[in-house]
Parts: structure tokens; sequence; C-alpha cells
């Protein structure tokens, strides 16, 4: 059994027994059933808790299947992201600062290992969430609006988890760099909404940006076909990924030399 094997295993145990593994799938699965849920019960909800005058008639067309996954996308681009970097935000700096990281590191162990070992947890939970979250609510979807095609709930799923896959490599990124674990999730989400902000004010100019992600999301859904520039926001995401996750090795093995 390789070093790396032993420290993924570790960390999935850690998983378990903190309960990680059970409550953000279960975070994940409300997010993605609220939505379709709400969307074909609004006239109701706003008919018993909306104070409207009698004999007010409400007639609220329903949104299509994928506009409501479209949301639900939506969703775990805000609280779903929150969820991540919160959970993840000590993943390297709690271990510094315990002393377990140096404790590990003197085995020895590869720094690569140790750091893909904690990358390879975050992306096993945030992927396993995604899928259960997207499956449950293209279910209820199904059940109470209408069939979005398999093939596009793949292809957006697929694509979809780049971009998570993307937050949870600079979570992990800040986390090696920094000690507090407040300051992670503060920097971490910070760059994230300003990329996003960034994005969606340049536009056309910001086409290679990994904040158009979910945006490529969004036109599969729709349409089912994607936008041109596609291919080269995906090339820019995998290569940002690649370097940060090569960064984070390499400062990890500078501090640990450090101390």
């Amino acid at each position: 059994m390789t070093q790396w094997t032993v420290l993924y295993r570790k960390e999935m145990t850690e998983m378990v027994r903190n309960y990680k593994i059970l409550w953000i799938p279960i975070v994940f699965i409300l997010l993605g059933v609220m939505q379709p849920v709400s969307s074909y019960y609004m006239p109701e909800i706003l008919d018993t808790f909306g104070d409207l005058p009698e004999g007010t008639i409400l007639e609220m067309p329903l949104p299509t299947g994928a506009e409501v996954l479209m949301q639900v996308l939506s969703n775990y681009g805000m609280l779903g992201v929150l969820i991540l970097v919160l959970s993840a935000m000590g993943v390297v700096s709690s271990e510094r600062q315990s002393g377990v990281a140096g404790m590990v590191m003197i085995k020895p162990v590869p720094y690569s290992s140790y750091i893909l070992s904690k990358w390879a947890g975050l992306l096993t939970i945030t992927l396993i969430s995604l899928f259960i979250g997207y499956v449950a609510s293209w279910y209820y979807t199904s059940l109470l609006i209408e069939t979005v095609a398999f093939e596009r709930i793949f292809q957006s799923v697929v694509i979809y988890s780049i971009w998570l896959v993307f937050v949870v490599t600079l979570t992990l990124f800040f986390s090696t760099i920094m000690k507090g674990n407040a300051s992670v999730a503060f920097v971490t989400i910070l760059v994230i909404f300003s990329i996003s902000s960034v994005t969606s004010i340049l536009g056309k100019n910001m086409t290679w940006s990994p904040a158009k992600m979910p945006e490529h999301t969004g036109q599969v859904l729709l349409s089912g076909e994607l936008e041109s520039g596609f291919l080269l926001a995906l090339i820019t995401t995998i290569a940002i990924i690649i370097v940060v996750l090569l960064s984070s090795i390499q400062i990890f093995k500078q501090k640990e030399l450090l101390e």
C-alpha cells in the first residue's frame, strides 16, 4: 500500500468521524430538492403566506425543467460553495497549527503525497455531494415539472464539477499558505467572488475565465449545445488548477523545511 493511499484513507476516515461524509451531501440534497418543490408549489405558498387580498387569483407559469435545474446550480454556486469552503478551510492549516502535519512528515512522507491526498479527499466528498444532490433535484424536477434529457444532465454536471474542483483547489491553496481558518475562508470566498464579478462585468473579454464554467452549464441545460468559448475556458481552468495545486505542494514544502 503506497503512502498516498494510506494518507487518502486517513482523510476519508476523518471525514467519517466528523460526519462531513454525511452532512455535506445532505445539504446538497436539500438545496437540490427545495428548488423544484418550491417552484411547483409557489402559488400555494404565496396564497397561504403571502397575505394577499381575498379573491386574488394567482396565475404563475411553471418554469421549465432546465430553468429549475439552472436555479439549483445557482444555489450550489452560492450556498454550496460556501459550505465547501467552510468545510475545507482547515484541511492543511489546522494540521499545521496542531502539529499533526509535522508528525506526518517525519515518517518521511513526500510533500506531494500529503497535499494530493488532501486534494483527493476534498474532491471525493465534493463530487459525491454534487452528484447525489443533482440527481435528487433531477428526480423531483421530472416528477413535478418535466423531464430533462439525461444527456444534458450528464453534460451539465460534468461541466459544473470542474468549477467546484477549481473552488476546492483554491481553498486548499489558501489553507496551505495561511494559518487562520477564518482568514482562509474569507480570502477564498473573496477571490471566488472577485473572479465571478470581473467575469460578469467584462463579459466577452473574459471568455477564458474559470467563472464561465457555470454559464456553459446553463447553456447546455437550455439548448444542449456548448458555446464557442467553452474549450478555452475548460483548458484555462484545468491549467490554473494544475498550477495552483503544484504551487500548494511547493509552498507547503518550503514552510515545513523552515519550521
